[in-house]
């Protein structure tokens, strides 16, 4: 495996609320079309399996390990020898409800798990019905560390900048992202990109159900804030894949050294003048 270099697929889709039979079929498919592409790493979008039925949470949501959503990852991350970062699932812990990331290794094995930090109150009411997690999303891969961040923590750049600073060059985004703020969604990949001389790979469902219209527009952004791939609108399910080359990000970081420099001037700051 070359870990300067990196095909990624992102599997943008119509999440239908409540029927996990079917979201699991369309993420099936979509998997082996991933793999026949030759894609090393895919990512789903937020809350694939189940969509925004949160008043259902106690009949949908699933254990981390055994639930169906899970299985089906771990088994076609086997099969088919790529890293998933299975976007999100509704998992239940006990009697409490997360919105929970999964990173499954090559070999099928669940080797992370992130806990949405920031849950959007508004007309989703996610704090309603969801717990906030309480770790940082960064994972060890053949490409380096890797950071998520879920929807919502997009619009945090405190949080993001914590992953960088941890070290992070890939932040993973798996979203539904309505249709009405998609300018936003657009920029704000292409900011934190900038911001930290990242790689962005984010990934949006398509299609509109009772919580809103979801416009797909999927991306991948270089640490330049230039696209890759994505960010047109999108209706039929399908992927978008972008090939990522990491020998790029010492060049970049060298000509401006952001994080260099803000570590220098901080140091030199005299705490009596702050």
């Amino acid at each position: 495996m070359n870990n300067q270099a990196l095909r990624a697929a992102l599997l943008q889709f119509d999440v239908r609320p409540g029927e996990v039979q079917h979201n699991e079929a369309v993420v099936s498919a979509l998997l082996d079309e991933c793999a026949a592409c030759g894609a090393q790493l895919a990512v789903l979008p937020e809350l694939w399996n189940v969509g925004y039925d949160l008043t259902h949470l106690p009949q949908l949501a699933q254990n981390l390990r055994q639930g169906s959503s899970a299985q089906l990852l771990m088994r076609k991350a086997r099969e088919h020898g790529m890293y998933i970062f299975g976007g999100t699932i509704a998992e239940q812990k006990g009697g409490s409800f997360f919105n929970t990331a999964l990173v499954i290794d090559d070999r099928g094995e669940i080797i992370y798990k992130y806990r949405k930090l920031h849950l959007f109150p508004n007309g989703l009411k996610e704090p309603d019905y969801f717990k906030p997690g309480d770790e940082w999303g960064l994972v060890e891969t053949p490409w380096g560390l890797f950071g998520l961040a879920v929807c919502y923590d997009l619009r945090f750049p405190a949080a993001i900048q914590n992953l960088a600073l941890r070290g992070a060059n890939t932040l993973i985004v798996p979203a539904q992202w309505p249709t009405v703020r998609a300018k936003h969604w657009l920029l704000l990949n292409q900011a934190r990109a900038v911001d930290h001389q990242i790689f962005v790979l984010a990934c949006n469902r398509t299609g509109h159900d009772h919580s809103g219209k979801y416009p797909g527009w999927s991306v991948a952004v270089d640490p330049l804030g230039e696209l890759i791939c994505g960010g047109e609108e999108a209706v039929a399910p399908g992927i978008l894949l972008a090939d990522l080359d990491y020998s790029v990000l010492p060049k970049i970081r060298a000509s401006i050294p952001v994080y260099d420099d803000r570590l220098r001037i901080l140091d030199e700051i005299d705490d009596s003048q702050l």
